[in-house]
């Protein structure tokens, strides 16, 4: 028997919506919460929303605190507490 993953949706234009909310903080490495915001905003253009399982999401917001952007950490482990 398999267990089912858990994945988070979020639809393209929630995304849009948020990517252009936040700011680019760091505009020589890209590094910010609407770059990251971004690229989940690619991958959703072809079916309309952005599907990930909470363990990629937890693992996203160790990468990200890892490395600096915890504001983009917050966010995904809130995501990943819905999921």
């Amino acid at each position: 028997m398999t267990i089912p993953k858990r994945l988070y949706r979020i639809n393209q234009d929630d995304l849009y919506i948020m990517m252009n909310a936040y700011k680019i903080t760091d505009t020589q490495t890209g590094n910010s919460t609407a770059t990251m915001i971004g690229q989940y905003w690619k991958k959703s253009l072809k079916t309309g929303t952005f599907e990930i399982s909470k363990i990629g999401l937890l693992r996203e917001a160790t990468w990200a605190r890892k490395n600096g952007l915890i504001e983009w950490s917050e966010i995904v482990s809130n995501w990943a507490e819905i999921a």
